[in-house]
């Protein structure tokens, strides 16, 4: 029989199947490059955000934890930071990810590099909430974890792809992690997801109420409606229809190696999607075996025979029996009280790391774009407009496509405004009230997540915060204004913020930090 493309034998004996030699390295290779950038896009911005006197400190975080488990938190949370709690070791851990992710790069002890790096990435990623909330941020844990069955933890050095031998359980559970990916997304979008996907009409909007667009997404937006509803039918059937094909053999898996590759560019080009888009493209490459490459790379990187030899051992028939029906449930979306023992167990241990997720990407589509600007004064008459490096504020600017930082920050604040009900407004979150309180001290540290500080010399003595609808400027407006947007004014979120209300607003700690927790 064959299952996700390999051929097995029915007995327990050495498993004949084709050889992933290209696809484990290129895996590794690809993984640590991602861990470099995302590392040093996290450096860039964790002081400000949850250094010790961050927006939200790690060590309120932790407090919190431990409040919640009873003093059991480096149990349920593991993170390199229960060791240290400092802003030095925040930076340290992602000095050290980006090292080991540069020698991951490069092949050396590539196995141990890679450990390293999942193990500084999920140590952040307890602490360094709500900050890293995107699916990307918890996918990268996921994709971490499984590659590092790609290769031998005894390897020096990267072999040649054809001696890298078939390690095919770590290709299974990668091929297991996109089609959980691609296929929950899809049910989520005509499930619960907004009514427009189901209509056809998500395009209608998508681009221009995505979290952080490009400029490649002002002229999606423009597309002919009948192209928009053909995007929408072909992003259904790549996450409804072809993850099916990687239970087939070879031609049907580059199909879908290449759907996804080719909708992951499209996503890529016209949004900031954090890590997302990278992250896809590996795992579209772990579905490609050596016979294919065979034809592009020189023969030396070849299989030495369209098959080869797999000798699993107890380790990869237990993770087999364990995690791809956990898998399983979790393309469907189920809630974790759902899922049967052993795998429900199963399901908690991995989740402590975040390496057992359920993703429903883009399955939201607002028809209209609602975002905040902050607004300062030092007479409470002459207000002046803090500028963000991603996010929609002057109409005139829209960010050009950038794979290498993504300031979250700006990705926290329009997630916040796109989700906010001005009719029925909750609380406002610790971190917001607390940026306020930073803007009105110039604090150096939150100013440098800005691109300019609009009061060099002098604080501001009032912020307040400005709610716009956005949309797209038509082609005609863009032409003759030179403005990529519309603004429409809508109001006023909050009080004006000044240095004697920050504290009667600010909410105990460890409670305001309850939604905010992983």
């Amino acid at each position: 029989m064959k299952i996700f493309g390999f051929s097995f034998l029915r007995r327990l004996a050495p498993h004949y199947g084709p050889h992933y030699g290209v696809a484990a390295q290129g895996v590794l290779r690809g993984l640590g490059l991602i861990y470099v950038i995302s590392f040093w896009s996290l450096a860039a911005q964790l002081i400000a955000l949850s250094g010790a006197n961050g927006l939200i400190p790690t060590n309120a975080l932790l407090e919190f934890y431990q409040e919640q488990t009873g003093g059991w938190g480096p149990l349920w949370f593991p993170s390199l930071v229960w060791i240290y709690d400092n802003p030095l070791m925040l930076l340290g851990i992602t000095g050290l990810g980006a090292i080991t992710g540069i020698t991951m790069l490069y092949g050396f002890f590539p196995w141990i590099s890679a450990f390293i790096s999942w193990i500084c990435w999920v140590s952040l990623l307890q602490v360094c909430q709500p900050w890293m909330s995107t699916p990307g941020d918890y996918l990268m844990a996921e994709v971490g974890l499984w590659s590092l069955l790609l290769i031998s933890p005894k390897a020096r050095s990267y072999p040649s792809p054809s001696a890298m031998g078939s390690r095919i359980t770590g290709i299974l559970l990668l091929n297991g992690v996109l089609v959980k990916v691609l296929f929950s997304s899809g049910m989520a979008k005509l499930t619960f997801g907004s009514a427009s996907w189901a209509e056809a009409t998500a395009f209608f909007h998508f681009f221009e109420s995505q979290a952080l667009p490009t400029t490649a997404a002002w002229y999606a937006h423009h597309l002919p409606e009948v192209i928009l509803k053909y995007g929408v039918w072909g992003m259904m059937f790549v996450e409804l229809i072809l993850p099916f094909y990687v239970f087939l053999p070879r031609t049907f898996r580059n199909i879908l190696a290449g759907a996804v590759s080719l909708q992951t560019l499209l996503l890529l080009l016209t949004g900031h999607h954090g890590f997302l888009p990278l992250l896809l493209f590996v795992l579209a490459f772990a579905l490609l075996d050596d016979v294919t490459w065979r034809k592009i790379l020189p023969e030396s990187w070849g299989p030495p025979a369209a098959i080869s030899i797999y000798k699993p051992k107890i380790l990869s028939y237990f993770l087999l029996v364990t995690v791809l029906p956990l898998l399983i449930w979790q393309v469907f979306l189920t809630k974790p009280e759902a899922v049967m023992p052993p795998w429900k167990q199963a399901e908690g241990l991995l989740g402590r790391v975040h390496a057992s997720n359920r993703y429903a990407l883009l399955n939201q589509v607002a028809e209209h774009r609602q975002e905040f600007s902050i607004q300062g004064s030092i007479d409470g008459r002459t207000w002046v407009e803090y500028r963000f490096r991603l996010k929609p504020t002057d109409p005139k600017s829209l960010p050009r496509i950038s794979v290498l930082h993504l300031p979250r920050l700006d990705h926290q604040f329009t997630k916040f405004a796109m989700e906010l009900d001005t009719e029925n407004p909750e609380p406002t979150p610790i971190w917001l009230v607390r940026l306020m309180g930073k803007l009105l001290q110039n604090d150096a540290t939150t100013l440098s997540l800005f691109p300019v500080n609009p009061f060099p010399t002098d604080a501001p003595q009032f912020i307040r915060l400005a709610v716009y609808d956005y949309r797209f400027a038509d082609p005609v407006t863009r032409r003759e204004e030179k403005i990529w947007w519309i603004r429409e004014f809508k109001g006023f979120y909050g009080p004006v913020f000044t240095r004697e209300k920050i504290p009667q607003m600010m909410p105990a700690m460890p409670q305001a930090l309850g939604e905010g927790a992983p």
